[in-house]
């Protein structure tokens, strides 16, 4: 059967490796180790105490945590064979895992209107986006598409469909922009050309903004739903049981 080690054996020198040795080269050193002292391929008597030692060892310092714990003591902690329960476990026993704390009918209540207004958020950033497409949408339709010309000092310059030669600031490029070459595409109002807006594809904006409302609105939903179960459970916790019938 399986045995701890000794208090006084040293992991390192029991796998033969330096106690700096690498991850990949303390595996090699094991598998060549394993090799040597397996019970089936070994003529040692004490082969399948010292292979259990071996396996015992290498899963100490295999593991980051249980290798630094080694290292601080190096050697003070008594190692536990594979298999073996947990200090102060039975073997065989059930390992009795953390119960999560039920929540309060404040917690639950703090969820759901907290929820209710990620929710709220979300809405209004949709309604917002819906409505910088539809302002869009509009204004590409009404304005006239021309190629203007980069001048100096920010400025633009088209010739309109009347033959008019119009010199105009350059507008902010919102979307996908134009570029800095020495043209950019630009819509113009017919009544009034030195109004102009980049002719630019608002399309990824729009998504973005859609993607960032969705998310809002499935969250807070989320949340509401989460809340109110678990404002549901926090009441029938509170509900007086009714006293069990003498027999």
């Amino acid at each position: 059967m399986p045995t701890g080690i000794r208090v006084s054996t040293d992991l390192y020198a029991l796998l033969g490796v330096d106690p700096s040795v690498s991850g990949d080269d303390l595996a090699r050193a094991f598998r060549a180790r394993a090799k040597e002292l397996h019970p089936d391929t070994s003529d040692d008597p004490d082969a399948a105490h010292k292979f259990n030692d071996l396996v015992a060892a290498y899963g100490v310092l295999s593991n980051h945590r249980t290798r630094r714990e080694y290292d601080s003591g190096r050697g003070p902690a008594r190692v536990r064979p594979p298999g073996a329960a947990p200090n102060g476990v039975r073997s065989g026993a059930p390992v009795s895992r953390p119960v999560a704390k039920p929540w309060s009918p404040r917690r639950a209540w703090t969820s759901i209107v907290l929820g209710a207004l990620v929710a709220l958020v979300g809405i209004g950033a949709a309604a917002v986006t819906w409505q910088l497409h539809q302002s869009d949408a509009r204004r590409h339709a009404r304005y006239r598409p021309v190629s203007a010309t980069r001048v100096d000092n920010g400025e633009v310059m088209f010739v309109a469909a009347n033959g008019r030669i119009v010199r105009t600031r350059e507008p902010q490029q919102h979307g996908e922009g134009n570029g800095l070459g020495p043209t950019v595409k630009v819509r113009y109002d017919p009544a009034d050309p030195t109004h102009v807006i980049v002719d630019a594809n608002t399309l990824g904006r729009d998504i973005t903004l859609a993607v960032v409302a969705l998310k809002l609105i499935v969250g807070g939903v989320v949340f509401v739903v989460l809340g109110r179960r678990r404002l549901r459970t926090a009441r029938a916790a509170q509900r007086p049981r009714a006293p069990t019938a003498a027999r």
